[in-house]
């Protein structure tokens, strides 16, 4: 399949910066990023250099034009770097066209989303998560249950305050309490007898496993700046959601 269409130098620099935002945007490692972008340079007949932080995202092509966009930690969308590697592969082995690929990135800059799970699906899917620390505790079957639970409902209180606060870090707090403050009241309730146990699990979903594994890939790869970033934002994900949990011990 051959492109019908190329880009010009002024269109290739903004789709370039588009598809490298989504990426950092979506939790990719800077490397990777960089990669993704001058493989769609190369696929499309230009030498593309790109250089990224978590902050800023820096493109030349061709040595003529240079071009910057602010950019901004984001989640973990592993469904957006992956929908966005696969096409910049089909793109390099000429199995789509450009202006196919162009139309996509523009609709996910746009919306800044892919086609999402429901909600209720990934809530259940993180009361599974919860549990998962029940197995390496040897507990009976009721601190599954209950964790399953407990789980859901912090992960829920987290994913609703994420859209309505402005302040970060805040959702994650208030999950924190809310899950330590239920563990509390279930053992005075007599239905458990380790309640720390119940909050171990219940706050995995919250626990950014994926950002301290990429800040690590970061760092093998000798990129330290955004290595160290995402580090810090790890810690004060963490540190936020240990906060609230000791802020309800203490008045609990």
């Amino acid at each position: 399949m051959e492109n019908v269409e190329q880009l010009s130098t002024q269109q290739l620099s903004d789709l370039c910066l588009k598809t490298a935002y989504l990426l950092v945007n979506g939790g990719a490692e800077t490397y990777r990023v960089e990669d993704t972008v001058e493989r769609i340079g190369r696929s499309l007949g230009s030498n593309v250099k790109c250089y990224v932080t978590v902050t800023a995202i820096f493109v030349e092509i061709n040595s003529e034009n240079y071009k910057f966009l602010k950019s901004r930690l984001g989640g973990t969308n592993l469904q957006m770097i992956d929908e966005i590697n696969t096409m910049s592969r089909q793109l390099a082995e000429k199995k789509i066209y450009v202006e196919d690929f162009t139309a996509h990135i523009e609709h996910l800059y746009k919306y800044k989303r892919t086609a999402d799970f429901p909600f209720w699906l990934k809530a259940i899917g993180a009361g599974f998560v919860s549990m998962a620390p029940m197995l390496l505790f040897e507990m009976p079957l009721y601190y599954f249950i209950y964790c399953f639970f407990v789980g859901i409902i912090g992960y829920s209180i987290s994913y609703y305050l994420a859209t309505l606060s402005m302040l970060p870090y805040a959702d994650l707090f208030i999950s924190g309490f809310v899950i330590a403050i239920l563990a509390i009241a279930m053992k005075d309730l007599h239905i458990i007898t380790q309640y720390h146990t119940i909050i171990i699990g219940a706050i995995m979903p919250l626990v950014p496993g994926v950002a301290i594994t990429n800040a690590i890939r970061e760092l093998v790869m000798r990129h330290a700046l955004s290595s160290m970033v995402k580090f810090l934002d790890s810690l004060l994900v963490a540190s936020s959601i240990g906060f609230g949990i000791a802020t309800a011990l203490i008045v609990f």
